[in-house]
């Protein structure tokens, strides 16, 4: 309880630190899936192994549009989106995994607030939709991001 505590505060943090368009964002990386996936993972995208999966694959699509369209492009973000929301994913794991990543692209915010405020409508209405069809609450966003930062171990 406590680990899944300092998340949700990380997770907070990062979304307090920058208001779309208000001012510059911080510089971090974090791996979070595969090669591709995460802030600035890889550090360098012309030097990066190949994708493990699709997800990795998504994750790698998004990261060259973020290289030829600019840092917290809104279009790059609703792309991406639309890809992990459209996509059959192989397993249970992978599913969850690229959910926790949705989740997290959703949340934060993007270079216009119209951008922002259209990513934070789509992570709404799938919570809501999870919601009325019985198939989570929204505590399972924190469970998937812990099990995507963590590990499964953690569960």
């Amino acid at each position: 309880m406590k680990s899944l505590l300092i998340l949700l505060v990380v997770c907070l943090g990062f979304l307090s630190l920058a208001p779309a368009g208000a001012q510059e964002f911080p510089e971090i990386y974090a791996p979070v899936y595969g090669n591709w996936c995460g802030p600035n993972h890889p550090v360098s995208i012309e030097n990066a192994p190949a994708p493990v999966d699709q997800l990795d694959s998504a994750c790698m699509r998004h990261d060259y549009c973020v290289a030829a369209q600019g840092d917290y492009n809104c279009g790059c973000d609703l792309a991406f989106l639309t890809e992990l929301r459209s996509t059959r994913w192989s397993g249970p794991v992978i599913q969850q995994n690229a959910r926790g990543i949705y989740d997290a692209i959703a949340l934060m915010p993007c270079s216009s607030p119209e951008g922002t405020a259209q990513k934070h409508a789509m992570f709404a209405i799938d919570q809501s939709l999870d919601l009325l069809l019985g198939r989570g609450t929204p505590m399972d966003v924190l469970e998937r991001w812990r099990s995507l930062f963590m590990g499964p171990e953690y569960r």
